[in-house]
């Protein structure tokens, strides 16, 4: 409404020359966007992890491949995950109030633009498009399949966060996640099953609008399927199914790294680089604040 109303009285003034006039209405102008857009506002972020399967149970599920071959899983309390650090980037609003706002740039009143949704372009380390912004607290989280917390699709185990307290307006562009390792240890179908997965990073970004704005009712929420890295996918035509190249190996207790089974680990790391099946932001519904 202030912005609305000091765009009024500009188009209201009379300045002190006729020449100067559409330049100082620029600036006047570049002002107000300067001021809207270094406003800032703390959010949360909800970092989760579930099974998918709406019960109360997140560290046991059941996976098929191919179907009708079951596999039942059990993921032990030793499992952990050593965090590294989480960010967002953010971009503004709208492509009219997404300017950036440095001092250069508002001297020569050059209006730069993002389109939201999409991944920031480069901008100077002062403006508020141009940083990231952690949300992620750095190490070792562990029983990561212990039920805390529900979420639409039943029980979900909540990470501990950091509360970003100087996020700007607008829009989440992309987030990044990264860990110096992650462990898992559990069953399958009875045989003992030890996977080493070392540092690496994820870029997760939103299919939808995830607004970033004064009186937003709740936090940013980030998934983390940890069943979705052993399930069956489909890779330019052809299907990757690692329970069914896993269960070759059985029985016995089984050790998948970078240095012993690396056909199965590298199907694993391309599992938790693919688009929305290991880390994703949810999906948007009507109605559904995201």
């Amino acid at each position: 409404m202030a912005l609305i109303l000091c765009l009024g009285l500009v188009s209201q003034c009379t300045f002190g020359s006729v020449g100067d006039r559409e330049e100082e209405k620029l600036v006047i102008l570049q002002n107000l966007i300067f001021f809207n857009n270094n406003q800032t506002i703390p959010i949360g972020t909800n970092l989760r992890s579930y099974d998918d399967q709406a019960d109360d149970n997140i560290n046991q599920f059941s996976l098929t491949s191919p179907s009708p071959t079951s596999f039942n899983i059990s993921i032990q309390s030793s499992t952990y995950i050593n965090w590294e650090t989480g960010s967002y980037r953010i971009n503004p609003p709208s492509q009219i109030l997404g300017v950036s706002t440095t001092s250069s740039e508002r001297s020569t009143a050059v209006a730069k633009t993002h389109t939201p949704f999409t991944v920031p372009l480069d901008l100077p380390a002062d403006d508020l498009y141009g940083k990231t912004y952690p949300f992620l607290n750095a190490g070792t989280i562990s029983n990561i399949t212990q039920f805390n917390s529900t979420m639409e699709t039943g029980a979900s185990f909540l990470f501990s966060n950091t509360k970003v307290t100087n996020m700007p307006l607008g829009v989440v562009a992309l987030a990044n996640v990264s860990w110096e390792e992650i462990y898992i240890r559990m069953t399958v179908n009875g045989n003992d099953i030890t996977i080493l997965l070392p540092q690496g990073n994820k870029i997760i970004t939103p299919k939808c609008k995830i607004p970033i704005k004064n009186g937003r009712s709740g936090n940013v929420e980030i998934l983390f399927s940890l069943s979705s890295l052993f399930q069956d996918r489909t890779v330019s035509g052809s299907p990757v199914r690692f329970l069914q190249q896993l269960s070759a190996l059985f029985p016995g207790p089984i050790v998948i790294s970078k240095v012993s089974n690396v056909s199965l680990y590298n199907i694993l790391q391309q599992n938790l680089q693919a688009e929305d099946i290991v880390f994703s932001f949810p999906g948007c519904f009507p109605g559904v604040e995201r």
